[in-house]
């Protein structure tokens, strides 16, 4: 009994682990963002503070909490329980196997030549810097694991940081912006075998001392041989295993069918002496040319934003904050993240040189592949769990000191890339010596005329694609690139403001013509089916209903105190025409600085009255827009004694309500219309409007009811 009341205990204790852990991550992340810092750095730094060195260990008046929320394991080992590292291992598991699935092949193969020579020229000075820092910093030789750890952590490329400030530099499709993510994939690759070689020679050392070179040779093989035969394997059946996953209907299904693969996938890779990140990455790989991928991806958002975060706070958590106050440890990190940063840009820049790239371009490859990040912490955290003998006592291979070595590292790349890439990249010359010119490949251009049209475009495209078996990726409307994929036809398309750029083979070029013509004329048949429901007659009928109820309450939904500013009110307009009426309104609201733009405020209200009017029976109009040129949602009150002759000849307007919102903006836009013309649908409402004798009355009777 007392068992279970233990295994009970544990369970209640981990699940507060992790609710902290979670809220500690996003907290973290928003603040790092808004620092324009990567999320997964603020994530590192939440686990170091609520971690067993730092804040882990006070003790809380809580049951199962005396010691702390996060105390150190009696056992020694791992600064974490082990339940709580095996969940954030699966953390590691699903980042590496959903970067295999947003692994471009296509693209990959397109640039493979340049690719494969700058990651390989990358990760030849990335490892050769590490080891030797490694003899110089650790005495040790060149076969000591510790000594290739540090190598293979060096070479892996966080190419999300960089894929981010290529984007925000509309800088994603130049020569530079894809050799960088094609070489990033073959970084990765090569990372990857290479751990897997070491974690093989290391496996082998612990059993039986020195390794012997042929030894290695064998591991290499094997390590190489496993990896290069399961990818080959999974690329070949990939059509079937999604034909097999989509046997089991919802997509939702499939999905976490598709991960359970990628789980059983890692679990034989490590059985075999390889890392169960190089599984995982080999299943999404595979799955990653395939019409399911975009599926995948969107389904398991929700198990990446709980798995991932854990995995980067508990990385955080094995940081011993204690060393930092080593001098020699911060001194290690320090030339360690130096010697980083020069590796890739002399390793990657260096075979990009001669390969039409300038000296820009080519410093622009380099630093394009200095950070590290989410695969360099992986590669730690296996390190901190693989034991090797020294003086016949079993250590781990990352230490904590070792760890903080790492973490330095990590974080000095991902910071310092940013600001450098930036910097060439805003250097307006071209990387490239000659230009090269696809021949294979064709653009097709639309461009449309505001952010409303472009978003309405997107969502009528996006089903004719998918109504024609095409899934794609996340669905952007401002700034980026969306891949579509339907069997062995795939092609992109970038939004850039409000222009659509498909980027295809000649053939599906034809297509996408087609499904966009579709797509407009379907576009112009919704809109003529609109403008009929929206005609004046329709509204004075909802109008006439009103007026017959008998139960209509006078209540304000939503306050209009703020709406309805006192300099917004008039009760004698002076304008003796529609137009001119609005324009006084608009002035009026000028005058009192409640506009960034009244001209642009003037156009957008004139350009909505132009589609149907705003005039309603009873002498009333509420003319609306949504523009650019106000800030929040604004409204103001005038009041025409004599009446001015509504702009669709149905009567004179005595009453107008004039409302504003931005655009964007997440405003009670249309609920205040709604209210409004609520409250102006019963005669006696109107009749107290106007015979409100000052502004101040006739504000009052909107704010305060009527």
């Amino acid at each position: 009994m007392s068992e279970d009341i233990s295994t009970t205990l544990q369970v209640a204790i981990l699940a507060v682990q992790i609710a902290v852990i979670l809220f500690a991550a996003r907290l973290a992340g928003n603040a790092a963002k808004k620092l324009h810092l990567p999320a997964v750095l603020g994530e590192l730094l939440a686990g170091v503070l609520i971690g067993p060195y730092v804040l882990g260990q006070i003790g809380i008046p809580l049951h199962g909490f005396d010691n702390g929320l996060f105390p150190l394991p009696s056992s020694g080992g791992l600064p974490v329980s082990q339940s709580l590292y095996s969940i954030s291992t699966i953390g590691s598991i699903i980042l590496l196997f959903m970067s295999g699935l947003e692994t471009d092949l296509r693209q990959f193969f397109r640039y493979s030549v340049a690719g494969t020579a700058i990651g390989i020229g990358g990760v030849i000075f990335s490892f050769a810097f590490g080891v030797g820092l490694g003899m110089v910093m650790l005495d040790a030789n060149v076969m000591d694991p510790r000594c290739l750890f540090l190598g293979i952590l060096s070479t892996a490329t966080s190419v999300g940081i960089t894929a981010r400030i290529l984007s925000e530099r509309k800088s994603i499709d130049s020569p530079e912006g894809t050799t960088i993510l094609a070489a990033a994939v073959i970084d990765d690759v090569l990372g990857i075998i290479c751990l897997a070689i070491v974690m093989g020679i290391v496996s082998a050392a612990s059993r039986g001392g020195s390794v012997a070179w042929g030894a290695i040779g064998l591991i290499a093989v094997k390590s190489f041989g496993i990896w290069l035969g399961v990818t080959a394997i999974g690329l070949i059946l990939a059509h079937k295993i999604a034909g097999f996953l989509k046997l089991f209907g919802s997509s939702k299904v499939f999905s976490v069918l598709a991960f359970g693969l990628s789980l059983l996938l890692a679990g034989l890779f490590e059985q075999a002496g390889l890392a169960m990140i190089v599984g995982a990455y080999v299943m999404g790989l595979s799955l990653s040319k395939t019409d399911i991928a975009f599926s995948i991806q969107r389904n398991l958002e929700g198990i990446y934003s709980f798995f991932v975060p854990v995995f980067f706070v508990v990385m955080g958590m094995m940081v011993n904050v204690r060393v930092f106050g080593n001098m020699s440890v911060v001194k290690f990190g320090l030339i360690y993240a130096a010697l980083a940063i020069i590796a890739k840009i002399i390793g990657c820049a260096l075979p990009a040189y001669f390969m039409n790239f300038n000296f820009l371009g080519s410093m622009r490859i380099g630093m394009g592949m200095i950070p590290r990040g989410e695969v360099a912490l992986i590669i730690a955290g296996i390190g901190s769990t693989l034991m090797m003998t020294v003086d016949g006592v079993k250590v781990p291979v990352i230490n904590s000191e070792l760890f903080g070595v790492c973490i330095i590292m990590t974080l000095l790349t991902t910071v310092a890339a940013p600001p450098l890439l930036s910097a060439v990249l805003g250097i307006k010359k071209k990387g490239v010596r000659k230009e090269v010119l696809s021949s294979d490949s064709v653009h097709t251009v639309y461009q449309l005329s505001s952010e409303t049209i472009r978003d309405f475009v997107i969502r009528i495209m996006q089903e004719n694609f998918r109504r024609d078996g095409f899934r794609h990726s996340n669905m952007v409307s401002d700034g980026g690139i969306v891949s579509f994929r339907r069997g062995s036809v795939v092609f992109s398309l970038m939004v850039e403001n409000n222009t659509l750029n498909f980027e295809s083979d000649a053939n599906e070029a034809i297509l996408i013509k087609t499904i966009m013509y579709e797509t407009f004329i379907e576009i112009h048949q919704t809109m003529e089916e609109l403008r009929n429901l929206a005609r004046p007659e329709n509204f004075e009928t909802i109008v006439s209903a009103e007026n017959n109820a008998e139960n209509i309450e006078n209540k304000n939904v939503i306050k209009l105190d703020r709406i309805i500013p006192s300099t917004a009110v008039i009760t004698d307009l002076e304008a003796t025409d529609f137009d001119s009426a609005l324009r006084e309104i608009i002035g009026k609201l000028s005058e009192s600085h409640l506009l960034k733009d009244a001209k642009l405020c003037e156009e957008d209200v004139f350009k909505r009255e132009s589609i149907f009017s705003t005039c309603l029976p009873g002498g009333i109009a509420l003319p609306h827009a949504r523009s650019l040129g106000v800030s929040r949602l604004i409204s103001a009150v005038a009041v025409s004694k004599n009446g001015v002759d509504a702009n669709d000849g149905s009567g004179k307007i005595n009453i107008f309500v004039l409302t504003l919102s931005p655009i964007k903006a997440d405003q009670p836009y249309l609920l205040y219309i709604s209210q409004i013309g609520r409250l102006l649908s019963q005669d006696k409402n109107i009749s107290k409007i106007l015979a409100a004798e000052n502004p101040v009355k006739l504000r009052n009777i909107f704010i305060n009811g009527f």
